[in-house]
């Protein structure tokens, strides 16, 4: 009895590898995993200059595509995408690091406030300036965002290593993505750390940046003690290969 049973489950469990090695070597017939759409659905085109470029101007390719793309089946678009002309990651990603909570809508709410702010205080600096003065003032909020984010990156970090049962801080160049990331962690802590008690974040937050965009105030400070500390370690730069 025991014989017949044990080839039995033998047969299929060859029959159970035999079909999911047919599965792994034929992925399109079945479903992605963790996923609600099936592999037949294509990645949305957020882009709207890619639905404004005039027709006489598409390629052949191109044409094809956007006839294949009416017959296709398209995913959802992500929530946090959108195909506004006001969406910025670099103040998206601002947002995301300024939230508390998992409170998202506050953290735009700041965001949108401070913008305001900004562009309040450019416009009183405007309209009380002569007529010389204002062509150099800028207006743009967007812009004296990231003009101001700019000023405050570091470009040398410093990194511990263990040599010898001791760390050292071994000065290192940043990437981008860590410069950007050190900018705005610096900005956030200034403004929770140092606000008055009966100061408003957004006003704050637009009193640094307005700050920043001319290489003044607290946060460009710290980046320059960074780089006078990596100046003052630049013996210990061997250890970064050591």
């Amino acid at each position: 009895m025991a014989a017949p049973l044990v080839k039995a489950v033998r047969r299929w469990s060859d029959l159970a590898l035999g079909v999911r090695s047919a599965v792994l070597r034929f992925p399109g017939l079945t479903q992605v995993r963790w996923s609600r759409y099936g592999p037949e659905y294509k990645d949305p085109q957020i882009d709207k200059e890619y639905y404004r470029k005039p027709l006489a101007e598409l390629t052949e390719e191109e044409k094809f595509e956007q006839e294949l793309r009416k017959t296709q089946r398209i995913k959802a678009a992500p929530a946090t995408k959108t195909s506004s002309v006001f969406e910025d990651p670099l103040i998206s990603k601002f947002t995301n690091m300024m939230m508390k909570g998992g409170n998202k809508v506050l953290a735009r709410s700041l965001m949108t406030q401070t913008l305001e702010a900004v562009k309040r205080k450019q416009f009183e600096k405007y309209h009380a300036a002569s007529s010389e003065e204002q062509a150099t003032i800028e207006r743009n909020p967007y812009t004296i965002f990231h003009q101001a984010l700019k000023n405050c990156e570091p470009v040398i970090g410093l990194v511990p290593i263990l040599k010898g049962g001791h760390f050292y801080q071994v000065p290192v160049p940043l990437a981008d993505r860590r410069r950007r990331f050190l900018a705005m962690k610096w900005m956030i802590n200034e403004c929770r750390e140092r606000k008055h008690r009966r100061m408003l974040m957004p006003e704050k937050l637009s009193q640094e940046l307005l700050q920043a965009f001319h290489n003044q105030g607290p946060v460009v400070k710290r980046k320059h003690d960074m780089h006078k500390m990596a100046e003052a370690n630049r013996a210990l730069a061997h250890y970064r290969w050591w």
